[in-house]
């Protein structure tokens, strides 16, 4: 038997904290916000909003219900790790959504962001991917996994000497990823791949 955890072993364990219900309720806040705020902005939280209810229902179906527990940590954790299954699932747009809807409600963290760019990589839309990886980065997330995340996106999208730079200044921490990549970019494996990608 396997000692590895999955993240659909984490999002079951979340959703058996409260994390659907957790995450229902902070995407009703979010469309509350939305009624007061101007066009652009409610747009984006009402997309939010959409996103924490897909996590909601990919959690209900993990686990029965149980009272609402705050969404930090359970529902934003909880939210985090639907994403990742339905990322790991192929459903890359869903996994988008729910990364949106997670960085809406908890700005402050980078997780919601970073699934952002994961999502937004696996479609192909690199650019974007560099940019939501950068707000993770921005947001707090200096660990060595998202700096190879974002290096990696700034390659595909053709920025070969910025994702250069970006690796070797994360040298001394660097992961297992940023190392694979390092050595795939050195042997020229990568050549060529990316180019700049839609978005």
């Amino acid at each position: 038997m396997s000692d590895t955890v999955t993240f659909e072993d984490l999002a079951r364990e979340w959703a058996r904290q409260g994390a659907a219900a957790s995450c229902a309720a902070q995407a009703c806040a979010l469309d509350v916000r939305a009624g007061l705020e101007p066009p652009l902005r409610a747009e984006a939280l009402r997309r939010g909003a959409r996103g924490l209810r897909v996590a909601a229902r990919l959690l209900s179906r993990l686990a029965p219900d149980v009272a609402v527990a705050p969404f930090r940590p359970v529902g934003l954790r909880g939210a985090i790790a639907a994403g990742h299954v339905a990322l790991a699932g192929g459903r890359f747009a869903q996994a988008e959504l729910v990364g949106r809807g997670a960085a809406e409600a908890a700005p402050r963290s980078p997780a919601g962001l970073r699934l952002v760019g994961q999502a937004l990589f696996a479609q192909g839309k690199f650019a974007l991917a560099v940019r939501a990886l950068r707000g993770a980065l921005a947001a707090g997330a200096g660990d060595p996994f998202t700096r190879a995340l974002h290096a990696e996106a700034l390659w595909f999208a053709g920025e070969r000497g910025a994702a250069r730079r970006a690796l070797a200044s994360g040298r001394a921490e660097a992961g297992p990823l940023a190392a694979a990549l390092e050595a795939a970019i050195r042997c020229g494996a990568l050549e060529g791949a990316g180019g700049g990608g839609c978005g």
